[in-house]
């Protein structure tokens, strides 16, 4: 009976289980085949191992309900999943499966999948079926679920840091009933003010600790100045010190219940990208305009950046840095081009049909010439680029236009990262290599065209976080530039029905011997390809068919029933 069932729901894209959304259909046939197409769960130790993990969730930002909570609670109840038979034990089973694909699945690569909630400005691929699989496979061999699952989902610093920033920000009841800050001039190092006293209570709850009553109350002397610092620190806001109009509304947002649910979703944001990182890596903090280069498990380097406009975002994504290119050419974007008329000697023509350079022509003329900008101090990508080849044409670069960098709010670019040291980054990446600051600096005064291998490749993360906490669990929210949250916050607090997983491709058929006869059995009749199943039964091998196609319940009439939608007439591609 089981086999049958996994058959009928195998290709579909959503499918149900009385009322129970399943995530994949595929990966749950192909978690029973190779279990030798057996029931899985026996043992109500075992259900209630996944019940308590599933309880836990919370502490991620998960919702039990994103695990069936409501269906573990009732089997794992004693005397439960022995008083089930036939169709509904079988359902039974795909639940609790289910339940754990999803908890694997969301552990280690979020609740979402990122292209579906916005392709345009997301980008990752599919989930990995063999993965997930090989986790749900070691949770059900072992001793006990919680201890086989153990460390097989390795969360970053900053993961965890948010995490318990969470923790705190959830039981955190201090400032509830606390008035705003009022308006005013600004607070700074030095001033006497009334408010100064509320701007250290405020913050001193903002950090769990106890707010200090200095003879002076009134005067913002340096303990406060610090703690002001490291609030902006966090906020993504100029660490200055200085409480004025943006800072004074960071500090009055921490009142808004809503911050919690801001913390999940960028927990959430934070799990679509960190799978199996090395010690090394880069990190653009896209909302905090930042960059960071990662080393064993800490920011070893940040510098400020400067990142697309609302209109022409910097997506998110992760891809590997392969190599630097120092004093690039710059070739200029069509929807630039087509605007500049006349151009200086910095630039080139390249006619597009022969490759070759032309001494004269209109640069407007986007679909003859490609518009070259030589290197050099002038070159818009400035005097180093650090390429990871992606389909976004995304990468980080210097840029000429320094004074932009002292702005508080930097989204100005066209799209990619504008980095405020690159020299500096360039030593860090190249550290360890046969480069050094000197030899760099002399390549660069060359002014060649040098491309630089990396000896290991980097991977480089651009993360949108609206939420970020330090390592003491401090959280700081950030502004919503983009105006991303809203969609995040309503897909997360909806069922995922389907997500994408990839799976292996199939060997090749070998090639039959007698093509010429089919292999299909004798007296069976071909698949109606198009009546598409909207919906199948559990029922047995032998159920009597009645004449509308309805099979008879191995299990008194209550009969679980399997709600397919959407099943497609081709073959899998390989992906669901």
């Amino acid at each position: 009976m089981l086999r049958p069932t996994l058959d009928s729901i195998r290709d579909a894209k959503t499918v149900a289980v009385e009322g129970v959304p399943l995530l994949s259909g595929r990966l749950l046939a192909e978690f029973y085949a190779e279990r030798g197409d057996v029931l899985v769960w026996g043992e109500t130790g075992r259900i209630a191992g996944l019940l308590d993990l599933v309880e836990r969730s919370p502490s991620d930002g998960f919702r039990p309900d994103d695990f069936h909570a409501e269906s573990l609670r009732r089997l794992a109840a004693p005397g439960i999943l022995r008083s089930l038979t036939g169709n509904a034990r079988i359902a039974a089973d795909l639940v609790l499966s289910d339940a754990l694909a999803r908890y694997v699945h969301h552990r280690r690569y979020g609740k979402l999948d990122p292209v579906a909630v916005d392709s345009k400005w997301h980008d990752r691929s599919p989930a990995s079926s063999e993965i997930v699989l090989a986790d749900m496979n070691r949770a059900l061999d072992g001793k006990d679920l919680q201890t086989s699952l153990l460390g097989r989902f390795p969360r970053p610093f900053w993961y965890e840091d948010l995490k318990s920033a969470l923790r705190g920000y959830t039981a955190q009841t201090a400032l509830a009933g606390l008035p705003p800050l009022p308006g005013g001039s600004k607070l700074a190092r030095g001033t006497r003010d009334p408010r100064v006293a509320m701007l250290r209570e405020r913050l001193a709850r903002l950090d769990g600790v106890p707010a200090s009553t200095p003879s002076d109350a009134d005067l913002f002397d340096q303990a406060l100045h610090e703690a002001v610092t490291s609030f902006q620190g966090r906020s993504g806001l100029t660490a200055d010190g200085i409480v004025g109009p943006s800072t004074l509304a960071a500090l009055n947002e921490y009142g808004d219940d809503t911050k919690a649910e801001q913390i999940r979703i960028n927990l959430e944001r934070m799990r679509w990208l960190y799978q199996d990182l090395p010690a090394d890596y880069i990190f653009v903090d896209v909302a905090a305009f930042r960059a960071h280069l990662v080393r064993g498990e800490r920011f070893a380097w940040s510098t400020r950046v400067i990142v697309g406009t609302p209109e022409t975002q910097t997506p998110m994504f992760r891809d590997t840095m392969e190599h630097l290119v120092f004093n690039p050419t710059w070739t200029v974007p069509v929807s630039i081009q087509k605007k500049m008329g006349r151009v200086s000697g910095d630039y080139r023509l390249v006619d597009r049909q022969t490759g070759k350079q032309v001494g004269g022509g209109d640069a407007r003329d986007h679909r003859r010439y490609r518009l070259v900008q030589a290197p050099g101090p002038k070159n818009a990508l400035g005097r180093v680029k650090f390429m990871f080849p992606n389909s976004h044409a995304v990468y980080l670069h210097d840029t000429p236009g320094k004074a932009a960098f002292g702005r508080q709010s930097r989204a100005l670019s066209n799209g990619c990262i504008r980095v405020q040291d690159p020299l500096d980054l360039a030593e860090a990446i190249l550290d360890g290599s046969n480069w050094d600051r000197s030899g760099i600096e002399r390549l660069v005064e060359r002014g060649h065209t040098r491309y630089v291998d990396l000896t290991e490749t980097l991977p480089v993360l651009l993360y949108y976080l609206t939420a970020f906490a330090d390592e003491q669990g401090k959280v700081g929210f950030r502004q919503d530039v983009y105006g991303r949250d809203e969609a995040l916050r309503a897909a997360l607090a909806s069922p995922v029905l389907r997500t994408r997983i990839a799976f292996p491709e199939p060997p090749a058929p070998e090639p039959s011997p007698h093509p010429e006869q089919s292999e299909q059995a004798p007296g069976a009749e071909p698949p109606d390809s198009s009546a598409p199943s909207t919906s199948v039964h559990l029922t047995g091998r032998d159920s009597a068919e009645t004449p509308d196609g309805e099979g008879t319940s191995a299990n008194n009439g209550a009969e679980p029933e399997v709600s397919v939608v959407d099943r497609p007439a081709a073959s899998p591609t390989g992906r669901l």
